[in-house]
């Protein structure tokens, strides 16, 4: 339960920062959150599926 919401915590917290990047307008950057967000949203669905 505690990896759950520890999981959901970092997906919120990655968008959090991709939404500050496009707000910034540093288009640039955005790949950088994207690559962090991508392997949580994988395990996440991946542990919720099991």
């Amino acid at each position: 339960m505690i990896g759950v919401l520890a999981g959901i915590g970092l997906v919120l917290y990655f968008l959090g920062a991709v939404t500050t990047v496009l707000r910034a307008r540093s288009y640039a950057h955005i790949p950088y959150p994207l690559l962090y967000l991508t392997p949580v949203v994988a395990v996440l669905t991946l542990g919720l599926g099991a």
